[in-house]
């Protein structure tokens, strides 16, 4: 998790995937995801990681709760793509504004954070639909473009990159966990798998 504090507003930035669509699944232990996302890092538990890799391999199969574990898994490495819905959720301690990555956003899209200090707007989902504003040092992000009479977050554009090398190193510390926990004997495979698609271990 990126943490910073600007002039007593602290900006947290996680990388999280989408379990909302998660159904029964009791081939290998997962933990509770009634919130719909999980985050991504090095401190998950093994529970975590088992939500996480059930999420993404039903992601890719259709969400569809067939076939068995073995196969379900398997499929991650003979797939062309593997994509995930989720992103980076940016929370604003200070107001309390947290936005969240919507509907249709890939999570094998969080490097387009990076373009913000190009002066480009990521893409950040519908349903609501994020609005992204970049002026001034900071980017300010309201949850709803319809709703930007109230608070925003904003991040320091200085401070951006600290924040995303920190959801990276997050990240390579999930990959660890994954060649750690990952059932089947598939660690190794789905690690590497998810760095190349996920785009992780690349420098930013």
């Amino acid at each position: 998790m990126a943490l910073v504090t600007h002039n007593v507003v602290v900006i947290e930035m996680n990388a999280v995937v989408a379990a909302h669509h998660l159904v029964g699944f009791p081939d290998w232990p997962t933990g509770p995801y009634s919130d719909g996302d999980v985050v991504l890092s090095g401190r998950m538990s093994r529970e975590e990681i088992g939500t996480a890799l059930a999420a993404i391999a039903q992601y890719n199969n259709g969400q569809e709760v067939g076939p068995d574990g073995p196969a379900l898994l398997g499929g991650l490495l003979e797939q062309e793509a593997i994509i995930m819905s989720g992103g980076l959720l940016v929370r604003d301690t200070r107001t309390g504004v947290v936005v969240e990555p919507g509907c249709c956003q890939g999570f094998e899209d969080w490097r387009d954070w990076r373009g913000v200090l190009d002066g480009r707007h990521p893409w950040l989902g519908h349903s609501p639909d994020p609005k992204v504003e970049i002026g001034d040092g900071l980017v300010r992000v309201w949850p709803d473009d319809r709703r930007t009479d109230g608070p925003a977050c904003e991040i320091p554009l200085a401070e951006l990159p600290g924040h995303l090398a920190a959801v990276r190193q997050d990240l390579l510390g999930f990959l660890e966990l994954v060649r750690k926990w990952a059932p089947y004997g598939m660690g190794e495979a789905l690690a590497e798998r998810f760095d190349e698609h996920f785009h992780i271990s690349a420098p930013l």
